[in-house]
C-alpha cells in the first residue's frame, strides 16, 4: 500500500467546541526553531524503525481527535477538539496542554484509507504511548491485551477488523504518572526540583505497515571480532515451518557475504571478509544488511545494517580496571542529556531536533551521551551510531523513592520493572552506540540488594555484548556507596554482579577508589552554569540564578566555572577514573547548568575551547592506562 493512499478524514460534521482549557500545565511559552516549523502536513515523516525497513509502509502522524473523561466513564459520543500526534496531551506542540490526572483517561480518533490484499497483513506501529492503551479499529478492540508501559513500541495486527477504503481507529489511553508502577523517569504530577511535566497519551510516532502472511518481525545481532563472524537470529511470525530466510551482509555498496537458514536452525551467521571494518567513535563503521522471508510465494523484503565492535573491561598498567572498545583502553566522557523539550516535552519536536543534541556531543569532544532515566526515539540510536557517539543507556526509573524509604513499594515494582527491562534490551539490542546499561539510578524505585544483584546477572547473561553499571550514585552493595545500608555484606560469590562503580558528586567530580575488579567512573557532578534569561521555563523551584544574555561578563564566568569543574578529571583519568558524565548537556526547564539552552538557541561555549579541553582528558587516560 502507497503513503498517498493514507489520508487524514476526521469524522464528518463540525467538531465539537475544544473544552475549556485546565489544568494547564506551563504558562510561559518557550519554543524551538524547529517547533515553530511543524504542521500536521510534515509532523514525523520519517521511517520510524531504522534497522528494519520495508517499501510498504505509511505514516499515521497528524490531525487526530481527542476527548478527555473520566477514567470511569464510557466511551464519548463526541469529542473535545484535535490534537497534533505525536505530541503528548500536555505539550505546547499537541495544541491542548492539558493536564492528566490518574482519575482521567484520553480517548484518540481519526480514520485511515487500506486497500486489502489477500495474503497480505495490516500491522499498526506505535512507537510510544504512555502508559496503557486499549487499540480499537471499526468499533473492534484489536488488542488481546491492553499494552502496558510508556517507553518501549508495540505493533497490533488489525488484519481482522480492516476493511476496503476508510477505517475507523480508536485509541483508549490511562495515565497514572508517578502513582503506578512504570517506568515514568522524570515525569511527575507535582512539580519539584529536578523533576518535569508529565507527558500522557500518544508521545511517538503512529505508522502502518503491510506485510506478508509470513513475515521477519524482528532479528537478533551478535558479532565475534575475533572470528570475523555476524550471526543473525531472525524472529518471525506467520507460516515459519514454509519459511526460507537468506541474509546477506555488504559494505558500501559492495556484497560481502550471503547465507540461508538452514532447517531447524534457530541462526544464519555470516562470515565477513578481513580485515573488518571495526565500529568506535573513530571509525563508526557500519555494515548493511538485507533479510529476505519467503513463504507460499510472497517475499517479505526488509534492510538494516549492524555494527561490529567489542565491549570489555581489563586491567590497566597499573592493575587498575578500565573499560575497552575493540580491545583498546576507552574513556567514557559523556554528558547526562535528559532529552527534554520546551515545546514537545519528551518528544523531540522533529527527527532534526533529535540529531542536534547528538550532534553537538560529537562537536564539542565528547564521545559519549548518559541518556538520562529515557528511551529516545529509534532515530537517536541510529544517528550515535553513524556518527559515533557511545551511549551509556539508564532504564526509566519509577518514582524517586529511595529505597530505604519505602523498601516494599520497590517490592510491588520489581516484576513489571524486569518485564520493561526485557524490552528495553531487546528493543536496542542491535545497536552498536548503546554500550552500557544503568540498571538503577541513585535509588529511584531500587529493590532489596538481593533484587538488585539478581537484575545485573540477569542482565549480563542476558545482553554479554555490554558493560553493566552498578547502581548509579548509591545503593550499591559491592564496593560502592550504600547510603543507609551499614549491615549489608558482600556476596559470598567475588566476582562482581556488575562491571561499573558509579558516583555521584555535586558541583566537583569524586569517584571510588580505583580498583582491580570494577571501573571507576564518576556518574554525575557539574551542575552549575549560567541561565539566561528568555531560554529557560520562569518557574518557581528553578535551581540557577537568571542571567541577561546581553551584557555582562556570563558567557567568561560560565566558562571559568566549566573550567574549574573540568580540568579536575585530567588527573583523575590518568590516576584510574574511567569515565565522567557532566550535568548537563542542555538546560532543563527551570535547570540552567546545561551547556546549550532549552530552547537550543545558544550554545554557552566556542566548540573549539570544548574540544581542546576535552582532548586533554582522553589523552590523559590514555597514557595513565599504558603506564606513562
Amino acid at each position: 500500500m502507497k503513503k498517498e493512499v493514507i489520508a487524514v478524514l476526521l469524522a464528518a460534521g463540525t467538531l465539537a467546541a475544544r473544552a475549556e482549557v485546565k489544568k494547564v500545565v506551563m504558562t510561559n511559552d518557550l519554543t524551538t526553531s524547529w517547533g515553530r516549523a511543524v504542521t500536521p502536513e510534515n509532523v514525523w515523516r520519517e521511517y520510524p524503525r531504522p534497522q528494519l525497513v520495508r517499501a510498504d509502509w505509511a505514516c499515521l502522524n497528524g490531525t487526530w481527535e481527542y476527548a478527555i473523561t473520566s477514567a470511569v466513564s464510557d466511551v464519548p459520543t463526541k469529542y473535545d477538539g484535535t490534537i497534533l500526534v505525536p505530541f503528548g496531551v500536555e505539550t505546547p506542540l499537541s495544541g491542548v496542554r492539558r493536564k492528566v490526572l490518574p482519575e482521567d483517561q484520553i480517548w484518540y480518533r481519526r480514520t485511515f484509507e487500506v486497500r486489502p490484499r489477500k495474503g497480505f497483513r495490516t500491522i499498526l506501529n506505535f512507537e510510544r504511548v504512555d502508559f496503557r492503551a486499549h487499540v480499537f479499529v471499526n468499533g473492534q478492540e484489536a488488542t488481546d491485551v491492553p499494552h502496558e508501559g510508556g517507553n518501549a513500541p508495540f505493533s497490533v495486527d488489525v488484519t481482522p477488523y480492516v476493511k476496503d477504503g476508510a477505517n475507523e481507529l480508536k485509541l483508549l489511553v490511562w495515565d497514572p504518572t508517578d502513582t503506578h508502577l512504570g517506568g515514568t523517569g522524570k515525569q511527575v504530577l507535582q512539580l519539584r526540583t529536578c523533576f518535569f511535566p508529565a507527558t500522557s497519551g500518544i508521545c511517538g510516532s503512529v505508522w502502518m505497515e503491510t506485510v506478508p502472511e509470513t513475515y521477519l518481525a524482528d532479528y537478533k545481532i551478535e558479532t565475534d571480532a575475533e572470528k570475523g563472524t555476524v550471526t543473525v537470529t531472525p524472529f518471525l511470525k506467520g507460516k515459519v515451518r514454509a519459511a526460507e530466510v537468506e541474509v546477506s551482509a555488504s559494505f558500501g555498496g559492495k556484497a560481502l557475504a550471503k547465507g540461508k537458514l538452514a532447517a531447524d536452525a534457530d541462526a544464519v551467521t555470516l562470515t565477513l571478509p578481513k580485515p573488518l571494518k571495526l565500529w568506535s567513535c573513530d571509525t563508526p563503521n557500519l555494515y548493511d544488511l538485507a533479510i529476505t522471508v519467503t513463504a507460499n510465494g510472497r517475499t517479505d523484503a526488509t534492510k538494516g545494517y549492524f555494527g561490529v565492535r567489542t565491549m570489555g573491561t581489563k586491567l590497566d598498567a597499573k592493575g587498575i580496571r578500565r573499560a575497552t572498545v575493540n580491545g583498546e583502553f576507552t574513556y567514557f566522557l559523556a554528558t547526562l542529556d535528559q532529552g527534554w523539550w520546551p515545546d514537545g516535552y519528551l518528544t523531540p519536536p522533529s527527527e532534526d531536533a533529535l540529531r542536534f543534541d547528538v550532534d553537538f556531543h560529537k562537536k564539542a569532544g565528547f564521545n559519549a551521551i548518559r541518556k538520562h532515566i529515557k528511551i529516545e526515539p529509534r532515530a537517536f540510536y541510529a544517528h550515535c551510531d553513524r556518527i559515533g557517539v557511545m551511549v551509556l543507556q539508564d532504564i526509566p526509573s519509577c518514582r524517586a523513592d529511595n529505597l530505604q524509604s519505602d523498601r516494599q513499594y520497590a517490592n510491588k515494582r520489581y516484576g513489571f520493572y524486569r518485564q520493561e527491562l526485557k524490552e528495553i534490551v531487546d528493543l536496542l539490542r542491535n545497536h552498536p552506540s548503546v554500550v552500557m546499561w544503568i540498571p538503577y539510578n541513585e535509588g529511584w524505585g531500587q529493590p532489596s540488594a538481593d533484587k538488585t544483584r539478581f537484575t545485573n546477572l540477569w542482565l549480563k547473561r542476558y545482553d554479554p555484548s555490554r558493560l553493566v553499571n552498578g547502581p548509579s550514585g548509591w545503593n550499591d552493595y559491592e564496593g560502592g556507596i550504600a547510603h543507609g545500608y551499614t549491615k549489608w555484606k558482600q556476596p559470598a560469590d567475588p566476582v562482581p554482579s556488575c562491571d561499573v562503580v558509579d558516583r555521584h558528586n555535586y558541583p566537583h567530580a569524586m569517584m571510588c577508589p580505583p580498583n582491580a575488579k570494577r571501573v571507576t567512573i564518576a556518574g554525575e557532578f557539574g551542575g552549575a552554569g549560567a541561565c539566561l534569561i528568555g531560554h529557560y521555563q520562569d518557574l518557581k523551584g528553578r535551581l540557577h540564578s537568571p542571567v541577561p544574555v546581553e551584557g555582562g561578563r556570563w558567557r567568561e564566568d560560565n566558562r571559568k566555572r566549566y573550567e574549574d569543574l573540568v580540568r579536575p578529571l585530567v588527573k583523575m583519568a590518568h590516576d584510574g577514573l574511567g569515565g565522567s558524565v557532566f550535568t548537563e548537556s542542555i538546560d532543563q526547564f527551570w535547570e540552567g547548568g546545561g551547556l546549550v539552552t532549552f530552547d537550543r538557541a545558544i550554545v554557552k561555549f566556542d566548540y573549539a575551547f570544548l574540544r581542546a579541553l576535552h582532548k586533554e582528558i582522553l589523552d590523559a587516560a590514555r597514557a595513565g592506562a599504558e603506564g606513562k
